[in-house]
C-alpha cells in the first residue's frame, strides 16, 4: 500500500501541457447507467473498418493525456502514431478521474484510505473502470468486427488493461507500461491473479529502477502468460518512463503489421 500512496503523489505532482483539441464525444453507458466520458479519434486514410484502440491513462491522470504530448506518459506521440497507422482511437476518463471527478472521492484520498487498511473504495473504483472499459469495448465491437483490437494502458491504466484481456479474448493485441505492483489479496483488481488467461499478442515496457514495479515482480508477470507472441523491454528508469519508450511501441507494431497471419514476428 506504501507503494501505491506513493504512486499516486508522483504523479499528481506531473505537469499536464496544454492539450489538443479531443476527438469527437461518443455515448457509453457503463453496466449500472453511468455515463463513460470518451472521445473518438478517426484515422488518417478513412477506411471503412479500421483497426481500433482503447488507451487507458494512469492514477490520477485523465484521457486528454494521450492528447498531450508531456510527461510522464507523452501520450499524444502515441495517438499520432496509431492514427497514422489507420486506428481508430477511443479515449476514456476511469472511474473518480476527469470528467469524473468528485471532490468527496478522490483517487489521492482513496489511496490513502488503502494504505490505512481500508481497501474497498480504491478496490471498487478500479473495478468499476475495468467494467467501464468492457463496456466502452463491447460498444466499439457491436459496430463489427475490426481487424485488430489494441488496449494499451501506462500505470493504473496497464493494470485495468491486463485484467480487461485476460476477461475478453477480443482483445487482439496488450500494450502496457509499468503495470504497479497489486498486492495479491486484492483479487479483483491484481493483474497478477489473472495471467493465465493473458494469450494477446503482448508488449510490456517496465523499469528497472521503478519501486512501484519492482524488476522480480514485472518478470513473473510476463513469465505467466501463455501468450505465443509476447516481448518485454526494460529501461533504465523510474515510473515515469523516458520518451523513447514510444519508439518500442512503433517497432512492435511495424512488426505485427509485417508478420503473417499465423506466422511469427520478424
Amino acid at each position: 500500500m506504501t507503494r501505491l500512496l506513493s504512486l499516486c503523489l508522483l504523479l499528481l505532482s506531473a505537469s499536464l501541457a496544454h492539450a489538443a483539441e479531443p476527438g469527437a464525444p461518443l455515448d457509453v453507458r457503463g453496466a449500472d447507467g453511468e455515463r463513460i466520458p470518451t472521445q473518438v479519434l478517426e484515422p488518417e486514410g478513412g477506411a471503412a473498418n479500421p483497426p481500433v484502440a482503447i488507451l487507458l491513462h494512469g492514477l490520477t491522470r485523465k484521457k486528454e493525456d494521450w492528447l498531450s504530448d508531456a510527461a510522464p506518459t507523452h501520450g499524444g506521440v502515441l495517438k499520432d502514431a496509431l492514427l497514422r497507422a489507420g486506428y481508430r482511437v477511443y479515449l476514456m476518463d476511469a472511474r473518480r478521474h476527469g470528467e469524473r471527478a468528485t471532490p468527496e472521492a478522490k483517487p489521492g484520498a482513496l489511496a490513502k484510505q488503502a494504505h490505512r487498511g481500508e481497501p474497498g473504495p480504491y478496490i471498487a473504483m478500479i473495478a468499476d473502470t475495468i467494467k467501464d472499459a468492457h463496456a466502452l469495448l463491447t460498444a466499439v465491437l457491436a459496430k463489427g468486427k475490426p481487424p485488430r483490437v489494441l488496449v494499451a494502458g501506462y500505470s493504473m491504466g496497464a493494470q485495468v488493461g491486463l485484467v480487461l484481456a485476460a476477461r475478453e479474448p477480443r482483445v487482439t493485441h496488450l500494450v502496457t507500461m509499468v503495470p504497479p505492483h497489486i498486492d495479491p489479496s486484492m483479487e479483483e483488481i491484481a493483474p497478477s491473479r489473472h495471467m493465465s488467461r493473458i494469450h494477446q499478442d503482448w508488449l510490456l515496457l517496465t523499469a528497472n529502477q521503478d519501486d512501484f514495479a519492482p524488476v522480480a515482480e514485472s518478470r513473473a508477470l510476463f513469465d505467466a502468460a501463455p501468450s505465443r507472441r509476447k516481448v518485454h523491454k526494460t529501461f533504465g528508469s523510474g515510473h515515469a518512463l523516458p520518451r523513447e519508450y514510444l519508439d518500442e511501441v512503433s517497432r512492435w507494431l511495424q512488426a505485427d503489421r509485417r508478420a503473417p497471419a499465423g506466422g511469427k514476428r520478424p
